[in-house]
């Protein structure tokens, strides 16, 4: 399985609800909403990928997962 922000190998992690997770050994263990990544493949988008894994480590401050969703899409895109 790829990761979802840098197209590395990753694992994929089983999770409940809309999500896809992984954890990548460079970008860490996320989620993304089903939401955001179809609305990426439809616009051809891709994450900015220092700028998404900086993201990410802030949010793990403060939960052990992060989510990325619709909503926080334009601070990691």
């Amino acid at each position: 399985m790829n990761c979802l922000i840098c197209v590395g190998a990753a694992r994929r992690i089983q999770c409940s609800g809309p999500w896809e997770e992984r954890d990548c050994p460079e970008c860490g263990r996320y989620r993304i909403s089903d939401e955001l990544i179809l609305s990426m493949i439809n616009e051809g988008e891709i994450f900015d990928i220092n700028r998404t894994r900086h993201w990410l480590e802030i949010q793990r401050m403060r939960v052990a997962i992060p989510s990325i969703e619709m909503s926080e899409a334009l601070l990691v895109t």
